[in-house]
């Protein structure tokens, strides 16, 4: 009996683009330009140019859980979630490293986040993240600490994956750093409506602020704006879309290697 290939990774169809011309009876091939079916050319998932560089979601996970697992040289537990018929996928990577305890009980994992995607709409990229014990929120550090992007796995560039791994992996005790710093930094509750107003809807922002609530430190401030996008979004594309945007309105630009 043969085993179930799950959606996201069944391999895409990348085919030259071709337009027919009923009237004059032929068909004409456009060589400069690729369209991206699903495996069974059933859904037309995007047409790019031939020079765009497409990676397949099975191909990314393994690059990435190959490199981490021989990096630790050890097993890595993961999950994958895919959306809108295989367009999309993101993975999460539970890192065998020792979690960041914030007093006694605030213990938080560190994880590695990647996403890919056939339509554009979502960067190859694998980032460090965090799953925080006491709440179950999930965190997108994003690229402040470094990431994995499409030149590593495509291996141009003269680019080593296992090399980016261990910087990525070696930054992640920064985290306790940082975590500690906001621990110890108060937020007002103009300082907190003037970073995040406006840039998320009104019935996810509402409970978050709340200025009786304010001040309060920046920790609690950044965990309250990941427990709605872990908990209370709908959607797997708005989380990422979220996650996203509070990785870099909390940690900033990307580090320059």
């Amino acid at each position: 009996m043969s085993a179930i290939i799950q959606e996201w990774r069944k391999p895409i169809s990348a085919v030259p683009l071709q337009q027919a011309f009923p009237q004059l009876g032929e068909v004409k091939e456009f060589s400069n330009k690729i369209c991206l079916f699903n495996h069974d050319r059933t859904k037309l998932f995007d047409v790019v140019s031939n020079r765009y560089q497409v990676i397949q979601h099975g191909e990314a996970f393994d690059q990435i859980n190959n490199g981490l697992e021989s990096y630790f040289d050890a097993k890595v537990k993961s999950s994958v979630r895919s959306f809108d018929g295989g367009i999309r996928m993101r993975a999460e990577f539970k890192l065998p490293i020792a979690p960041i305890k914030l007093g006694r009980d605030d213990v938080n994992e560190i994880t590695m986040v990647m996403q890919n995607s056939y339509d554009r709409s979502l960067t190859f990229a694998a980032e460090l993240g965090a799953f925080r014990l006491i709440c179950s929120n999930g965190m997108k550090i994003g690229q402040s600490f470094g990431a994995i992007k499409l030149r590593h796995v495509m291996g141009s560039e003269g680019t080593n994956l296992l090399e980016d791994l261990e910087t990525i992996i070696s930054r992640a005790p920064l985290l306790k750093d940082k975590w500690e710093e906001w621990s110890d930094t108060k937020v007002s509750f103009d300082e907190a409506n003037d970073l995040v107003f406006g840039k998320f809807p009104e019935k996810y922002l509402g409970p978050v602020l709340v200025e009786e609530k304010f001040p309060r430190t920046k920790w609690e401030f950044y965990n309250d704006m990941t427990r709605f996008a872990t908990h209370d979004v709908g959607s797997v594309r708005r989380r990422m879309e979220f996650d996203d945007l509070i990785s870099r309105i909390f940690y900033g630009a990307e580090i320059e290697d």
